[in-house]
């Protein structure tokens, strides 16, 4: 009985300690889609390893009238592509963070972490030739969604400047287009890359999407984001 008492007041002691643990507040929000009422999806494409692709890519946007959203690794960006990443901006699309040299974030130390997010950055303002505020990061390969929003993974994200991390519901990855049309659905996120593959595959996707009734716009347009928070009508 005298075990039973102590365990119970022990439990009594910890139990308003676990109770703050839990209320603790998240250091970043991540998402895979956007409102589910409403038929607006955001196309995503990464890495953007043959940048010499990207007109190809913004020329198929436009045709369509269709806002992308670019997650280039920091490496690729080049001062001699300058016009065309002004180009990017100059349309209406929204540029994100997806690391500067595609390392697994998840196997990273907390130094490492804020190190990529901010060299890309540094990388994107000597692209440009002025500095943007970027409003979202994509984890490399997704890798670090299931470490927590509480974890020390995500405390480093924040550190390094961010508190949206956007994944997806779609990806297209081996996927023809016929399969990637029947899992889009309101609110989707859909992954490419840019290669010629998906370079096809967009050419003939956003007609069909468009014929299907989807509005698409930027992650930020879809989610409501701002910088360090949402919008007050996003749903």
């Amino acid at each position: 009985m005298k075990r039973l008492a102590l365990l119970c007041a022990l439990l009594l002691i910890a139990s308003p300690v676990l109770g703050m643990a839990e209320q603790r507040p998240a250091y970043i929000t991540q998402y895979t889609h956007g409102d589910q009422t409403q038929n607006r999806i955001a196309i995503t494409i990464d890495d953007w390893w043959e940048p010499e692709l990207l007109p190809q890519f913004l020329d198929v946007a436009k045709e369509n009238g269709v806002l992308l959203t670019l997650y280039p690794v920091g490496i690729n960006l080049k001062e001699e592509h300058r016009e065309l990443w002004q180009r990017v901006l100059d349309e209406g699309h929204e540029i994100g963070n997806h690391s500067n040299t595609h390392r697994d974030l998840a196997e990273a130390s907390r130094d490492s972490i804020v190190a990529q997010l901010t060299n890309m950055e540094k990388n994107l303002t000597k692209a440009l030739g002025y500095e943007i505020e970027l409003n979202t990061v994509r984890y490399p390969f997704g890798s670090g969604r299931r470490k927590g929003l509480r974890s020390a993974f995500a405390r480093a994200i924040s550190e390094a400047g961010y508190v949206h991390a956007v994944l997806w519901d779609v990806d297209t990855t081996k996927l023809p287009v016929s399969k990637i049309m029947r899992q889009v659905k309101n609110g989707s996120i859909v992954l490419l890359h840019a290669n010629n593959g998906d370079l096809k595959k967009i050419t003939a996707l956003l007609p069909l999407l468009k014929e299907k009734g989807f509005e698409m716009v930027t992650v930020s347009q879809l989610l409501g984001l701002t910088k360090t928070g949402r919008t007050t009508d996003a749903q």
